[in-house]
């Protein structure tokens, strides 16, 4: 399927999320300019964060795992 341009992040959340927040993730497409992880809030919010992060890759850790454990 054909990406839009509003898949794509611009900027990045400059403060940690907290996990007990977030519902899940997904990354950008490749076709983005820039790289990023969407994380998905309990509330709908999409928020666009910087993958090389060590929050970021916390987070994905945490949220894969989690997803594990309710699959």
């Amino acid at each position: 399927a054909p990406y839009t341009l509003s898949e794509c992040c611009f900027s990045y959340i400059k403060s940690p999320l907290r996990l007990a927040n977030l519902k899940g993730f997904y990354r950008t497409p490749k076709e983005c300019f820039s790289p990023a992880i969407v994380f998905e809030t309990r509330n709908g919010i999409k928020v666009c964060a910087n993958p090389q992060m060590t929050w970021v890759e916390k987070a994905v850790e945490r949220l894969q795992k989690r997803k594990r454990l309710h699959a």
